[in-house]
């Protein structure tokens, strides 16, 4: 298996984030809308730590 990088991360969870966002809206139940939002916020959250952690390393440090 190959390295992944941290933006194909990012992207593939921002993706699944809008997928379970799409799914809530076409949801047939109180519990599944439920359930399919907090599983977009979920991954919306890792997708964001991924995120700030390519912003952190493209930041220069102290010594810069």
């Amino acid at each position: 298996m190959g390295e992944v990088s941290d933006i194909a991360v990012y992207q593939k969870l921002s993706a699944v984030a809008d997928e379970l966002d799409q799914l809530a809206a076409q949801g047939a139940s109180l519990v599944g809308d439920a359930a399919l939002t907090t599983a977009a916020r979920t991954v919306r959250g890792m997708a964001s730590a991924v995120y700030e952690h390519i912003m952190a390393d493209r930041e220069p440090g102290p010594d810069n």
